[in-house]
């Protein structure tokens, strides 16, 4: 019998994660936020609505971008944690489900298997920021807000901060148990803005930590591009 091509292992693993993270509970907190989030745009529809009427076109346009900026929040910080928590949860989930089992009778590589893990979940993790996104972009359009330039950029910092923690934490849960490996990440996203202050401290001695805490964590865009896409 032909062995199968690493590409289609690859797929195969990856779909199988991706269809595991639709069966999970944490599929239906997603439903919820985003029910929450129709919610307040409902109600924030009507105040928009008032002010459309009453003619106050630049008072519109603040409350418009203020709704999209804070969909966009809400949905880049769900994202996040749902991240280290997929990620964290990725290999424990298949031991748990004896699944593993089954994927590791056939001749799959470490690698291979790692990978296509870590694809599935990004499935599910950029379907997520997708809806969001399009959902932040329909209001503004619905509205005829123009879009900043900064906020392409501010989507793309989303995409990317979910797929390079949600590689790490899956990273460390392969020697880690599954709540230090999304505990370690965490703690590895919020690093750099946790020793921010004691870089600037004047005596080298007590600089030194933070600039190697600094150095250590990811680095950060100097502004929030999500924030001042829609700046004044």
């Amino acid at each position: 019998m032909q062995e199968e091509a690493p590409v289609a292992k690859l797929r195969a693993i990856a779909l199988t994660a991706f269809q595991e993270t639709l069966r999970r509970r944490v599929f239906y907190i997603v439903l919820v936020l985003a029910v929450i989030v129709v919610a307040g745009i409902s109600s924030e529809m009507f105040f928009m609505r008032m002010a459309q009427r009453a003619g106050e076109t630049k008072m519109l346009t603040t409350m418009v971008a203020q709704l999209v900026r804070g969909i966009l929040q809400i949905w880049n910080t769900a994202a996040l944690f749902l991240a280290l928590f997929l990620g964290a949860i990725a290999i424990s989930s298949e031991i748990s489900g004896r699944t593993i089992v089954h994927v590791m009778s056939r001749p799959v590589e470490r690698v291979v298997y790692l990978l296509g893990r870590w694809l599935g979940v990004l499935l599910f993790l950029w379907g997520f920021l997708a809806i969001g996104i399009a959902g932040a972009l329909l209001v503004a359009l619905w509205w005829h807000v123009s879009l900043s330039p900064l906020l392409w950029l501010g989507v793309a910092e989303m995409c990317v901060t979910v797929t390079f923690f949600s590689g790490v934490a899956l990273g460390l849960s392969v020697f880690l148990p599954p709540v230090l490996a999304g505990g370690a990440t965490f703690l590895l996203a919020m690093l750099p803005a946790m020793v921010g202050s004691i870089t600037r401290d004047p005596r080298w001695l007590h600089r030194l930590p933070g600039l190697l805490g600094y150095y250590i964590g990811p680095a950060q865009m100097p502004v929030n591009l999500l924030g001042a896409s829609f700046a004044k």
